[in-house]
Formats: C-alpha cells, sequence, structure tokens
C-alpha cells in the first residue's frame, strides 16, 4: 500500500474548512482504501490524522489511540470520522501539551474542554453520537479542528510553551 504524503504547516490546505463527504462515497473501495491508508499512516506515529494532512480537502478524521510509554492507563480506541461536528463543549477546560503530524518535532500546551458532545457517521454510514472525555475529547477536538482550517498553535493562550519534541520529553515527560 503506498505511504500517505503529508501535508504541513504552511500548507493552504490546512486552513481551509473541508468538504462534506456524501455517504455514498463511503461505500466505494477507493474511500475504503483511504480509510486503511490513513490508519496506517499513523501507525506508531500518532493517534489522529485528519484528511487535510494528507492534502485532501474532505471532512474524513481516523483516531486510532493505543497506550502510550507516557500514557499507559489510556483505552484502546478507534474511531473513523466522517463528516464529524462537535455538538457540545464543557465548560471546564484542562491545559496539556499536544503534538501534530503536520508540525515535525514540535510541542506546545493547549486549552480543550474536558468533555464534548460529537456526531458523525461512521466507516458504515451509521451516524453516531458519542460524549468523549479526557484525552479522546482532546483528540476528538484537534481532528475536528484540522477539518475546520484550525490548527493546534491557533488554540495555544502562551506561545512559550512551544517547544521541540526534544525539549519536551526532557522537560515535560521526564519531570
Amino acid at each position: 500500500m503506498p505511504i500517505l504524503k503529508r501535508t504541513h504547516f504552511g500548507n493552504p490546505i490546512l486552513r481551509k474548512k473541508a468538504k462534506e463527504i456524501s455517504l455514498r462515497e463511503i461505500t466505494t473501495p477507493a474511500f475504503k482504501k483511504l480509510v486503511r491508508q490513513m490508519f496506517g499512516a499513523i501507525q506508531n506515529i500518532g493517534v489522529g490524522l485528519a484528511a487535510p494532512q494528507i492534502g485532501k480537502s474532505i471532512r474524513l478524521a481516523v483516531i486510532d489511540i493505543h497506550p502510550l510509554p507516557h500514557r499507559p492507563d489510556v483505552t484502546p480506541i478507534k474511531r473513523v470520522l466522517i463528516n464529524p461536528e462537535i455538538l457540545k463543549y464543557s465548560k471546564e477546560t484542562e491545559s496539556e501539551y499536544e503534538g501534530c503530524l503536520s508540525f515535525d518535532g514540535v510541542r506546545g500546551s493547549v486549552p480543550r474542554s474536558t468533555s464534548v458532545k460529537v456526531c458523525y457517521y461512521n466507516e458504515k454510514g451509521e451516524k453516531c453520537i458519542e460524549t468523549a472525555v479526557g484525552f479522546l475529547a482532546k483528540v476528538f477536538q484537534h481532528e475536528i479542528d484540522h477539518l475546520n482550517g484550525v490548527l493546534f498553535v491557533d488554540r495555544m493562550k502562551d506561545m512559550k510553551t512551544l517547544m521541540t519534541a526534544q525539549e519536551y520529553s526532557k522537560r515535560i515527560l521526564n519531570q
């Protein structure tokens, strides 16, 4: 399976609102292949990927959360999000460091709602309404932001928290 080419910060597609996907399209072999490729692209390097990050301005994102060395308690979760929308954000927020596959080697502290209610279609075309909390809520917000042309640096309140992944590993993970 060919490797998907990622788009990086500065590419105009990352700043555009992505287009809705017709539910007929999700049954096509090409769409199913794209979803498989997206999951393959984040294996071992990330927990989510939005279509604009691979140069496709469509409202599609995949999430594949799995335990990580610094998050061993995370419950494994896999989702395909088609035409997702956040219906409700909790008032309570929490700041946490985020990275992004479109910003190689960079991390920054981003305030996010601690829970969100999300509506989306899955890969079978079924409408799903889900309330996500904690880390999953943050991943939903990050990926849906991508579909709306918003990047994690746009959400940062203090740009002084922006650092390389190497510094993040030394200063934040090894505290």
